[in-house]
């Protein structure tokens, strides 16, 4: 089940349905910025989508399943 457009924040952390972690680093008018990493906490972060084109708030939500942790 997707999470809600409203608890996507800066700094949150959020699992996909495929256990991949997102870390949100910026959103900016209406696109989330991420980073992401495999269900391994000690896997690097790396970048989570295309630089130019970040998704929207709605289909980040969409994608991610719960959230793991917020600031």
């Amino acid at each position: 089940m997707p999470i809600l457009k409203s608890e996507v924040v800066v700094g949150g952390v959020y699992a996909t349905d495929n256990n991949q972690e997102r870390r949100v680093t910026k959103i900016e008018n209406g696109k989330v910025y991420y980073e992401s990493r495999g269900g391994n906490v000690n896997s690097a972060w790396s970048p989570g989508h295309p630089l130019a084109n970040p998704p929207s708030i709605e289909t980040f939500a969409a994608a991610c399943s719960r959230v793991i942790s917020k600031p």
